[in-house]
């Protein structure tokens, strides 16, 4: 088994817009619900608290979703988005462009607004988000250099519940982490969010891979990977929670610094 999701397998189980449709409506009563709430609410507090700045934002593993760079739109002039496939990119990419059909984060976007005590400004958050996208790449983070040929290095990275779906052990989370660190500038900050304890998640009839991780695990590898850990927070799965879709313990966020 290679040490790395490939690309056709992932395109195979994952289907994006189905994805969407099933995690992302906010108050849906899906298991995403608390993982949006508490990653939101998360990234809110660590871009307001003003140690997280600069001008450029890499987000790795972006498509199809764009929960994740709602708070950051606000400090960051230059936003690039990536992932490892063509069919989720093309999903993100109807959003940026406004595309009929395109998926309704309504929801998630409100959410965030009414985080930042701006109730009602839906649009012009969309709005800002969009002209704060400069680049959308694709990605690949077992190179040495993920965006390879380009070559960037960025303030901040932000990457989502994507290094368990690309690695397929603890060795290429390793990896993973410092190919990252190559993309970030001395001091560069790194903000991760994801689950604890998956090992699958549903996408309709379809049980896609998760590397089951936990937080002393994380805390090292990110330790060993050439970054200082800033902060680890954790959410504990609820005990009354009935979701049958993912086998996950938990979610988790970390603040990071490149060293």
């Amino acid at each position: 088994m290679s040490d790395f999701t490939k690309a056709s397998e992932y395109e195979n189980l994952f289907d994006p817009r189905l994805y969407l449709e099933t995690y992302f409506h906010l108050g849906s009563g899906s298991l995403a619900d608390d993982f949006l709430r508490f990653t939101l609410s998360n990234f809110h507090k660590a871009f307001t608290s003003g140690s997280v700045k600069g001008t450029t934002l890499i987000d790795i593993g972006t498509a199809p979703s764009i929960y994740q760079l709602l708070s950051a739109c606000e400090y960051f002039e230059d936003i690039t988005v990536t992932w490892y496939t063509t069919r989720e990119l093309q999903e993100l990419q109807k959003w940026i462009n406004k595309d009929p059909g395109a998926f309704d984060w309504s929801s998630v976007v409100k959410h965030v607004c009414e985080l930042e005590g701006k109730s009602g400004m839906l649009k012009k958050k969309e709005k800002k988000l969009r002209e704060k996208i400069k680049q959308v790449l694709q990605c690949d983070v077992s190179k040495n250099n993920p965006l390879a040929p380009k070559m960037q290095e960025a303030d901040c990275l932000i990457s989502t519940v994507c290094l368990e779906a690309a690695c397929r052990n603890q060795d290429s989370y390793k990896t993973a982490l410092k190919n990252l660190s190559t993309l970030l500038k001395p001091e560069g900050h790194l903000l991760m969010a994801g689950d604890l304890g998956a090992n699958y998640y549903e996408v309709g009839s379809n049980k896609v891979f998760s590397l089951s991780v936990n937080e002393a695990f994380l805390r090292n590898v990110v330790s060993e990977s050439g970054y200082c850990v800033r902060e680890l927070v954790s959410f504990g799965k609820p005990e009354d929670a009935g979701y049958e879709n993912s086998d996950y313990e938990g979610f988790y966020f970390i603040h990071a610094q490149k060293c």
